[in-house]
């Protein structure tokens, strides 16, 4: 009896905490948008992702289009809040992927990450000095062509103490003519849920 009582206490406790986190979030007034991160992504399959060097490229080209379209991907969306752009430390990271090793056929990669897994990869943030308050990356998971999904983390950060405040699976369905735009709309779902989320 006092073990179950021990148990729902610690649920009730993880839950109000979450619930007060969450409040956090909503309540503030600015979010700082990290980027993408693509270091632990999987992009399946390899008869749908040919050639490592331009998906090495559309990486890039997935980040820069949340600056050269802000408005559509961040104004529009997330318009309840005010969000400044830092996403360098995102960047500098992705440049590092060895791009060839994230090219698969195993299906199984589609949901190969977890909370525990999200916390530690942010544990290895390089936050720069002058940020402060809360940041919002977005940790992609997979591509998955056979799915026509973008699975991503949606996660949100105590810039001064890299605490993960929140963090959710979330999935935005891939549509477009170009291979850039296709998977961009996934990350522009994404988005658009979380401004409804947190109005």
């Amino acid at each position: 009896m006092k073990k179950s009582l021990v148990i729902l206490l610690a649920a009730f406790l993880a839950a109000a905490t979450t619930f007060g986190q969450k409040a956090d979030i909503a309540n503030a007034q600015s979010w700082t948008w990290l980027g993408i991160d693509y270091t632990h992504c999987y992009f399946i399959t390899s008869i749908d992702f040919v050639n490592a060097d331009d998906l090495f490229e559309k990486t890039k080209a997935w980040n820069n289009l949340v600056y050269t379209e802000r408005e559509k991907y961040i104004e529009k969306t997330l318009k309840s809040k005010k969000v400044a752009l830092s996403s360098n430390m995102i960047k500098e990271r992705n440049a590092e992927i060895d791009i060839e090793k994230r090219i698969t056929d195993d299906e199984s990669l589609y949901t190969h990450l977890d909370k525990d897994q999200v916390i530690k990869i942010v544990s290895e943030y390089n936050i720069p000095d002058d940020l402060s308050g809360i940041g919002l990356v977005l940790i992609a998971e997979s591509y998955n062509k056979l799915e026509e999904s973008g699975a991503y983390y949606v996660t949100f950060i105590d810039l001064d103490t890299k605490e993960v405040l929140s963090t959710e699976r979330k999935l935005g369905k891939a549509r477009g003519f170009s291979f850039r735009n296709y998977w961009a709309y996934t990350y522009y779902l994404v988005i658009k849920e979380i401004g409804k989320e947190y109005k």
